[in-house]
């Protein structure tokens, strides 16, 4: 099963993993400490508490999304739109940060 994602999530990955892979190692660390750091802070105060805990069971735990749907008592598309609304959200913070 293969996930779509929109252009403008893409290119923001590819400048977000430029910033947090830079050449030099220590410039390295300290990116990556900031954009852990920030997305644990975008995660825990700007997320819903429904969007929280499946964005935790799904990219954190490794969850997948019938799972999630079977563990919560949700239907498997009611997970795929929350996945969604809080990435979109987390893209929106993040882009406000780095970019």
């Amino acid at each position: 099963m293969s996930r779509r994602v929109s252009f403008n999530a893409m290119e923001f990955d590819s400048k977000l993993s430029t910033l947090a892979f830079s050449e030099d190692e220590e410039e390295c660390t300290e990116k990556r400490e900031k954009i852990c750091k920030i997305m644990a802070r975008i995660i825990k105060n700007d997320l819903t508490a429904r969007q929280r805990e499946i964005i935790v069971l799904y990219y954190y735990n490794g969850k997948g999304v019938n799972e999630i749907a079977q563990i919560l008592k949700i239907c498997p598309s009611s997970v795929s739109r929350t996945i969604k609304a809080a990435r979109n959200k987390i893209f929106k913070y993040m882009r406000y940060y780095f970019l």
